[in-house]
């Protein structure tokens, strides 16, 4: 999925120990707005007692041009092929430092580009945007299926991949 950015949200949930997600509303030059649903911590790992922060993975790269706006499908998207072509450097976040990561890149970005697995609730959009290797909280180790988001800049024409991990992996 590819759009511009329309609306930065961060989850208020009922509860506030819910709270665990931001969303991001793009215009992909569809038939709808799609909503990108971003994970800030691990709420089965917290669940299972073990650390919930997530560990953020960020590559920049330079771009020569940007990718069409629209939603396509892919195959596959794998962490461990990103890894070995990019100097890839992850740092363990909290919740509260992801949301104003995730509200400055979209704050700044020209366009975002994610892969996650489609869902609809109130709108439609992509979920998982993650590692879906086995964690501390979830055994499923799901290969090829990962998600992620990348924001492209105008200035210096510069990219950048962001990866999220959660305990164990």
């Amino acid at each position: 999925m590819v759009g511009s950015v329309v609306k930065f949200e961060i989850e208020s949930p009922k509860r506030p120990e819910n709270q665990d997600h931001v969303f991001v509303t793009l215009d992909a030059g569809v038939s709808s707005l799609l909503v990108l649903s971003l994970n800030t911590l691990s709420f089965r790992n917290r669940m299972a007692g073990h650390d919930a922060r997530i560990r953020v993975g960020t590559w920049r790269l330079h771009r020569e041009k940007l990718p069409l706006r629209g939603v396509y499908p892919l195959d596959s998207f794998d962490y461990e092929a990103a890894e070995l072509l990019g100097d890839i450097t992850y740092g363990v976040m909290e919740r509260t430092e992801v949301e104003d990561f995730f509200a400055q890149q979209c704050a700044t970005c020209h366009l975002v580009e994610a892969w996650g697995i489609p869902y609809h609730r109130s709108q439609p959009g992509l979920h998982q945007i993650h590692s879906r290797r086995a964690s501390c909280g979830v055994p499923q180790d799901l290969r090829g299926l990962d998600g992620a988001v990348r924001f492209y800049f105008k200035e210096g024409k510069i990219s950048e991949l962001v990866l999220l991990k959660f305990c164990g992996q």
